[in-house]
């Protein structure tokens, strides 16, 4: 409900799928079916939302019908997103596993895209309009025409898209040439059958997983099976899970792995390198994604947790914006941008970021040596000192008063790469191995 007094229940309405396309920005999930099965969760965990959001686990499960009335207006998704907080806390698990299967989500399902013509073309039938599916359309049919390899063929079908750049109603000359278009959109179109997953993607909680669960799961064309792994406390009972997972056939894991609330920096390296272990082990690849805490209560992503510093903070921060927030299931990168034991990982957290993101190119000069030289000649005392100097701006750090025993190696924090402050994620240099 919605604080008004209809009785529509929300959660189990289809989604407005035009709104994104009446958007500029191109939402890079958007072709997916999105939904939720439950609402809530019973473990009210402090650093979560959800209590307050959401404060009861309740049933809203109607996919198959959602999925029908999607299709029916927006033609068929490829995958299918579930935001469901925890899934296992469902006590008719089996029966949403039994639906999700009758909506074409069982393991090996396949999807073969009808196409945007023959889609749009139906809501053109139906009387829908607007310019946004005009130029979905547009946008599709000069693609297709790559693939017509027919010059007299192609240069005819070029020619009706001309024609109908000119046309003051496009729906209209649309469903007036569909006679002659629709056979040659329908000869050309892609039909090849694609693997179709289904993503759990808030998670699923790992203390939960028992093996009568996860074969239920295992039904399912899950790609990855996401499990949070919050605490090192629950280090056993999150091995356990993944052991379990990949018994019943599960081998692509990924890892919600949140920091900065009550644990220390060395409990986040432990956990990143048990992934690494029981990917070694199990021969399967759990993709890790550190999540920074933040109190729902502020306004901004400033708050720095009791066991951690600014300067420990921005070293996450500089890792992981060189992989895109993801820590993959290789081991030799692993080992380069984290440190091989728990001594090199803290002294990572203490370098220079500028030596962080572009590890090669400090360590050739020759200036990542000498950082390291002064940094090793420090005490315990003297690097947390140096943590807590170096959390500053860098326009405060060169106007500070440096203390005796740092001024040796603070400078070194004041380096930056030559090719100076990134503009965009994907430029080229941003890269642990330049």
């Amino acid at each position: 409900m919605v604080g008004d007094s209809n009785g529509i229940n929300v959660d189990r309405l289809p989604l407005d799928y035009d709104i994104l396309d009446q958007i500029d920005y191109v939402y890079p999930a958007g072709a997916n079916y999105f939904g939720y099965l439950t609402r809530g969760c019973p473990n009210h965990c402090a650093f979560c939302a959800v209590p307050i959001l959401e404060p009861e686990f309740t049933i809203t499960n109607n996919i198959i019908e959602q999925i029908q009335a999607i299709d029916a207006k927006y033609g068929p998704k490829q995958n299918l997103l579930l935001l469901d907080n925890n899934i296992l806390n469902a006590p008719n698990l089996s029966q949403i596993v039994d639906d999700l299967c009758t909506a074409g989500f069982a393991k090996g399902a396949k999807f073969v895209d009808p196409g945007l013509y023959s889609v749009i073309m139906k809501r053109y039938h139906n009387g829908d309009r607007g310019d946004y599916l005009d130029r979905k359309i547009q946008r599709y049919l000069q693609q297709l025409k790559t693939r017509i390899k027919n010059e007299q063929a192609r240069c005819d079908y070029i020619q009706m898209l001309i024609d109908g750049e000119d046309a003051t109603d496009y729906a209209e000359y649309m469903l007036r040439t569909e006679h002659a278009l629709s056979p040659i959109v329908e000869k050309y179109r892609s039909k090849t059958p694609r693997a179709r997953y289904v993503d759990f993607n808030q998670g699923v909680d790992g203390r939960r997983i028992n093996d009568e669960n996860m074969q239920l799961l295992a039904r399912l064309a899950i790609k990855p099976l996401r499990i949070a792994f919050d605490d090192i406390a629950m280090k056993d009972r999150f091995c356990k899970a993944v052991e379990i997972a990949h018994k019943h056939g599960i081998k692509e894991i990924s890892n919600y792995m949140l920091f900065n609330f009550n644990d220390k920096p060395e409990d986040l390296y432990e956990r990143l390198k048990t992934n690494i272990e029981l990917n070694q082990r199990l021969g399967i690849q759990i993709f890790s994604f550190p999540m920074k805490y933040s109190p729902i209560t502020e306004t901004d992503r400033s708050y720095v947790g009791k066991h951690w510093s600014v300067k420990q903070l921005r070293a996450i921060s500089a890792i992981l914006q060189v992989t895109k927030g993801v820590v993959a299931a290789g081991t030799s990168f692993f080992y380069k941008a984290f440190g091989r034991d728990l001594n090199e990982f803290c002294e990572i957290l203490s370098m220079p970021r500028d030596y962080i993101m572009f590890r090669s190119y400090f360590e050739e000069n020759g200036r990542t040596y000498e950082w390291q030289r002064e940094y090793r000649k420090l005490d315990t005392q003297q690097k947390e000192q140096l943590l807590k100097v170096v959390s500053l701006p860098a326009s405060e750090l060169r106007t500070l008063n440096w203390p005796n025993d740092l001024r040796a190696i603070i400078p070194f924090y004041l380096d930056k790469h030559p090719t100076g402050p990134l503009k965009t994620a994907s430029d080229n240099q941003m890269t642990l191995f330049d």
